[in-house]
C-alpha cells in the first residue's frame, strides 16, 4: 500500500523553519489564514462500505482554510495548534504519531543518537506548536467570491497532509476544504462530531449512527490497531488480480463520492453561515498527493464540477483491461470507475489542466510503476507518468525533483522535526551510492508555489501567472519543469 513502507522517509517543513533554496523570499501575503474543523455528512451512504459497514451516515472530518484580513486577527484570535487536529487529545496525539502507517517519530525512524526522551519531549511540543491560522477567526470579505480548491491525502493520510500548500493558498486568497476520507484514514475520530453529542447534538442523527458507535473507541476513534488505524487500503490484495481492481475500484469509488460530497457541502457552506456569498463555485480546483494525486486525475476524469487539479506524487496505473479475460472485461456488480471511461484509462488520462509534481528518488511509487509492468529507470523513474504527460491532449506541467523521495512534499515526520529525522538515503538505482534529500522547506517552497502559480491560472483566470509557472525559478535546486499545450 502506498504508506505501508515503514523505511521510507516523510519530508516536508517546518512552520518555524526558514525559507531555503535560490530565490529570495517573497513579500508577505496579502490574508492571515483563519482554519475551523467541520463534519460533512453523506447521508446518501453508509459510514464506510468498502469496510462492509452500510449502516450509519457516511461521515467525514474536514479541515478548512480561508482568507482572513490581518488586522482582524491581532491579538483577539487564537492560533491553531497541532492539537487541534485530535480535538485536544494528547492520548491519540501520541498514538498518530507513533502507531500509524508513516510511523512519525518512533526509535527505528530517527537518527542514530536521538533517545526515547527526546522522542517523548518532541512529540509532546508538536501537540501544542502554533500553525499559521487562527481558529474560528472571522473570513475577510470579497466581492467576487474566494476561488475554492479541495484537497485529498493520501492512503492512511490525514487532513492535514498539503497543509503547508493548503495555508499557502488561504494566505492569497483561496478557499480551501480538505476531507478526510474515512477508513482510509488512520484513527478516524468522527466520535468527536458534535452532531452525536447527547446534550447539544442532533437526536435523529445519533440514532441513525447508533450502529457505527459501537465500532469507535474511548477516544471517539475508527480503525483497526492491526492496521494501523484503517479499515482498508486500495492496495491490499496482488497486483495481477481480480480482486486487487476490485479493491482499487471500490477505494476510488468510495473516494471520489467522497470529494462529490465536499462539492455538496460547498453549496451549503456557501449559502448560509460565515461563508455565505463568499465562494466562487463557478471553477474549482483540486490537488492531492499519493494515492491522494490519483484521486485527484480521477476526479477531474470523472467530476464535471472540477475545474484543474495538482497531483502530487501520483502512482501510476496501467489499463488493466488488454491483459483481462473476458469476464473480467465488465465492471464489477457495483458502480465502477476504472471501466466508465469508454476508450480510456481515468488514472492515465489527464483531461483538464494538470501538475504533475513527482520525486525522482520516490522508490514507492517507482516500484509501484515497475509492478505494472514498466521499466523504470535512472533517466526515467516513472514511465507510465511519462507516457501519459507524452500523450496528453490537455495542458499538462510536468516537475520532477531531484534527490526526492516520496515523502518530501508532505506534512510529517522530518516536517515537524528536520533535526531528529535521517536525511539521507541510498539512490533507487544505484544503491551502492548515498545523497542527502532536498531540504524540506525547499521542497514545501516549491510545492506550495507551483500550486498557487497554476491555480492562479487555471481557476482565478489570470494569464499574467502563466510566467510564475512555467519558468522554473528552482532548475538550480534539482527540479525539471516541463509543460505541453500551456502556450
Amino acid at each position: 500500500m502506498l504508506a505501508m513502507v515503514m523505511t521510507m522517509l516523510i519530508l516536508a517543513a517546518p512552520a518555524c523553519q526558514p525559507e531555503a533554496g535560490s530565490p529570495q523570499a517573497a513579500p508577505g501575503p496579502p490574508y492571515a489564514v483563519g482554519s475551523r474543523t467541520v463534519f460533512i455528512h453523506d447521508e446518501s451512504r453508509g459510514y464506510d462500505s468498502v469496510a462492509g459497514i452500510d449502516a450509519g451516515v457516511r461521515t467525514l472530518i474536514t479541515e478548512i482554510w480561508y482568507p482572513v484580513d490581518h488586522e482582524s486577527v491581532a491579538g483577539t484570535d487564537r492560533h491553531a495548534t497541532y492539537g487541534d487536529y485530535v480535538f485536544g487529545d494528547r492520548v491519540m496525539h501520541h498514538r498518530m504519531m507513533t502507531q500509524t502507517t508513516f510511523f512519525h517519530l518512533t526509535p527505528d525512524s530517527v537518527r542514530e543518537g536521538v533517545t526515547g526522551q527526546q522522542i517523548e519531549t518532541a512529540i509532546d511540543e508538536l501537540f501544542s506548536r502554533e500553525r499559521a491560522s487562527y481558529v474560528d477567526a472571522p473570513p475577510a470579505g470579497t466581492d467576487g467570491g474566494w476561488p475554492v480548491v479541495v484537497m485529498t491525502h493520501g492512503d492512511a493520510g490525514s487532513r492535514y497532509n498539503m497543509e503547508s500548500a493548503c495555508e499557502y493558498l488561504a494566505a492569497h486568497g483561496y478557499f480551501v476544504i480538505a476531507p478526510e476520507h474515512t477508513g482510509n484514514s488512520p484513527y478516524s475520530m468522527t466520535g468527536r462530531d458534535p452532531a452525536l453529542s447527547t446534550g447539544n447534538g442532533n437526536p435523529e442523527f445519533r440514532d441513525k449512527m447508533s450502529p457505527v458507535l459501537q465500532l469507535l473507541d474511548e477516544q471517539g476513534a475508527y480503525g483497526n490497531a492491526a492496521s494501523y488505524g484503517q479499515s482498508y487500503t486500495p492496495l491490499s490484495a496482488g497486483r495481477g488480480s481480480a480482486e486487487f481492481l476490485k479493491d482499487l475500484d471500490r477505494s476510488l469509488l468510495q473516494r471520489l463520492n467522497d470529494l462529490r460530497a465536499t462539492l455538496d457541502e460547498l453549496e451549503r457552506l456557501n449559502s448560509a453561515g460565515p461563508f455565505a456569498d463568499q465562494l466562487n463555485l463557478q471553477r474549482i480546483g483540486l490537488m492531492g498527493r499519493s494515492f491522494g494525486g490519483a484521486t485527484t486525475i480521477l476526479g477531474l476524469a470523472m467530476e464535471s464540477r472540477f475545474t484543474a487539479g495538482f497531483a502530487v506524487v501520483p502512482p501510476a496505473w496501467a489499463d488493466p483491461r488488454p491483459a483481462l479475460p473476458d469476464d473480467m472485461l465488465a465492471p464489477p456488480a457495483e458502480a465502477s470507475v476504472l471501466f466508465a471511461a469508454e476508450g480510456s484509462f481515468p488514472l492515465l488520462t489527464f483531461s483538464k489542466p494538470t501538475v504533475l509534481l513527482s520525486g525522482a528518488e520516490d522508490g514507492l511509487i517507482i516500484g509501484l510503476g515497475a509492478q505494472m509492468g514498466a521499466t523504470p529507470t535512472a533517466a526515467n523513474p516513472h514511465p507510465l507518468l511519462r507516457q501519459a504527460y507524452e500523450s496528453s491532449d490537455a495542458p499538462v506541467v510536468w516537475g520532477l525533483l531531484a534527490d526526492s523521495n516520496h515523502g518530501s512534499f508532505g506534512v510529517s515526520g522530518p516536517y515537524w522535526w528536520p533535526d531528529l529525522k535521517p536525511d539521507t538515503q541510498q539512490r533507487h538505482f544505484e544503491p551502492t551510492s548515498e545523497f542527502t534529500l532536498v531540504a524540506p522547506a525547499l521542497a514545501h517552497r516549491m510545492q506550495k508555489e507551483l500550486a498557487l502559480a497554476f491555480f492562479d491560472v487555471t481557476i482565478r483566470g489570470d494569464q499574467a501567472a502563466k510566467e510564475r509557472l512555467l519558468e522554473n525559478r528552482y532548475a538550480s535546486d534539482g527540479l525539471t519543469l516541463e509543460s505541453r499545450n500551456f502556450q
